[in-house]
């Protein structure tokens, strides 16, 4: 059962008990105040009946009592007046006796006790009133009692009509109270509750939302109010554990990147070790072949591939050991578009051979930032090797650095844009995965944007990439501006 019909009934219930205890004790009021005046109308009358007989037998007119005693039964039907003498017999004789035989009794019995106080008859729901009262003679002698019986038909049905007037009110009452304390135990409790049930059903489904408030100023309002502090401290409750889970999925990548990186460091260690000496005297033997004039055709060819290979088998350990072995970054002022032009210098030579336009755009007033040069000029070198490795003949390779706003603050923005065959979503998914690489028949190792991202996050800063493919490649490294971004300022 809802609240609102509880309080509804309860209130309902209190106020019609109330209001029936009242009619009740105004029921009993009024019977005893009609009974009290009817008592008192039956005395007066009984006393003016009582002086005028006294003064008829004193003048002997005994026929003008006869008379009057039936003038009054006539003019009031529920009025019976009888004069009784002293053995109870009835004065005079033409009045005759027309009670029931119970009254009748006790009437006789109240004569002979000679009890002249009013008395009701019956004691439960009376039906009549009687007043005795004696008729004495010119010497003071009591000789006759005079009775007036009245009926009590009119005050019934006063009483009659007050209890009809009450079960009307009660009838009332209920129809006016129950839809009235309904709307209102609505309004105030059941609608707002509804509100706050589906408030807790829009938690359940992820809307922290608050409600909307009105002014309600009770305890409703309150719990409403404090439905909302509630809801909004969820909120942050949930986005401090979602930032707290995505904080533990990082970690976890980069426990997990951090372990890959000390496997291939001893691997590196052990290979720069172990093949170092052997590739040196393998290449060695290979140059001698290669000088000497008289060798055939097919050794000196062979001799060239076994240098060429023992010197990228080289390489390869020297990028290993390079990506897990880095030198600790030298930070300083610098301008970023120095390790560009340099890099652009290094690569001007391979950009002529593939018939690559590479084109440099930096605004006028791009700020110095706090970087290590070294560390700079090797990610742009990756990015645009990148670039030109995706670029076909022909194609065009556009290199921007413009200044940026980031919630972080000031940064600079490096963009190495190209039109070549882009990258399928399968590749772009592990672009920046270390030893991940699409060429490796062109002596790639996958370590090129992996390089990248390292040295990116060691300057606080990051790395991010957009490709389609047939529709070329974007990547954009956001580098901050400040100091303060390196516990230095």
């Amino acid at each position: 059962m809802r609240i609102a019909t509880k309080l509804t009934l309860s209130l309902t219930t209190i106020g019609l008990v109330t209001f029936i205890a009242y009619g009740f004790y105004n029921l009993l009021t009024e019977r005893h105040d009609l009974a009290l005046d009817i008592s008192q109308q039956t005395q007066l009358l009984g006393k003016s009946l009582q002086i005028a007989i006294e003064k008829a037998v004193r003048d002997k007119r005994l026929a003008d009592i006869e008379e009057l005693l039936k003038g009054l039964e006539q003019i009031e039907p529920d009025l019976k007046i009888r004069i009784y003498d002293q053995q109870g017999e009835i004065f005079p004789d033409a009045i005759g006796n027309v009670f029931e035989k119970a009254f009748h009794d006790r009437l006789q019995t109240a004569l002979k006790n000679e009890n002249n106080a009013p008395f009701f008859y019956p004691l439960e729901d009376p039906e009549t009133i009687t007043v005795l009262l004696p008729l004495q003679n010119e010497r003071g002698e009591r000789f006759r009692v005079l009775a007036v019986v009245r009926t009590l038909g009119e005050m019934r049905r006063d009483l009659e009509a007050t209890r009809s007037n009450l079960l009307v009110s009660v009838a009332a009452f209920i129809m006016i109270a129950v839809p009235l304390c309904t709307l209102i135990c609505w309004v105030y409790i059941g609608w707002p509750l509804k509100r706050l049930i589906g408030g807790m059903a829009r938690i359940k489904e992820g809307n922290f939302s608050p409600l909307p408030l009105k002014k309600q100023q009770d305890e409703i309002g309150v719990l409403l109010v404090a439905f909302n502090n509630m809801a909004t401290e969820l909120e942050n409750a949930r986005r401090k554990l979602k930032e707290e889970a995505q904080s533990r999925s990082h970690l976890q990548i980069a426990l997990q990147e951090a372990d890959k990186l000390i496997t291939i460091g001893q691997l590196s260690a052990g290979l720069a070790h172990e093949i170092g000496s052997p590739l040196q005297v393998l290449k060695g033997r290979a140059e001698y072949l290669q000088m000497g004039a008289a060798q055939p055709e097919d050794i000196i060819r062979n001799a060239q591939i076994m240098a060429s290979q023992a010197e990228r088998i080289t390489r390869i350990v020297q990028q290993l050991l390079e990506f897990t072995r880095r030198r600790p970054p030298n930070f300083s002022r610098c301008d970023l578009r120095v390790p560009v032009d340099a890099v652009l210098n290094l690569l001007e030579y391979e950009a002529l051979r593939k018939q690559v336009e590479i084109r440099f755009e930096a605004d006028s007033d791009l700020p110095m930032i706090f970087a290590d040069s070294d560390g700079i000029q090797q990610i742009v070198l990756n990015l645009i090797t990148n670039a030109l490795a995706a670029t076909a003949s022909g194609g065009h390779i556009a290199v921007t650095a413009v200044c940026a706003q980031t919630p972080g603050g000031p940064a600079v923005r490096l963009t190495v844009k190209d039109d070549g065959c882009g990258m399928s979503a399968d590749v772009f998914g592990r672009a920046f995965e270390p030893f991940f690489t699409t060429r490796h028949g062109q002596g790639g190792v996958g370590l090129g944007l992996a390089v990248a991202r390292s040295i990116a996050v060691a300057h606080k800063g990051s790395i991010t990439a957009e490709s389609a493919p047939g529709e070329g490649s974007i990547i954009i490294v956001l580098l901050p501006i400040g100091e303060e971004h390196y516990g230095i300022a």
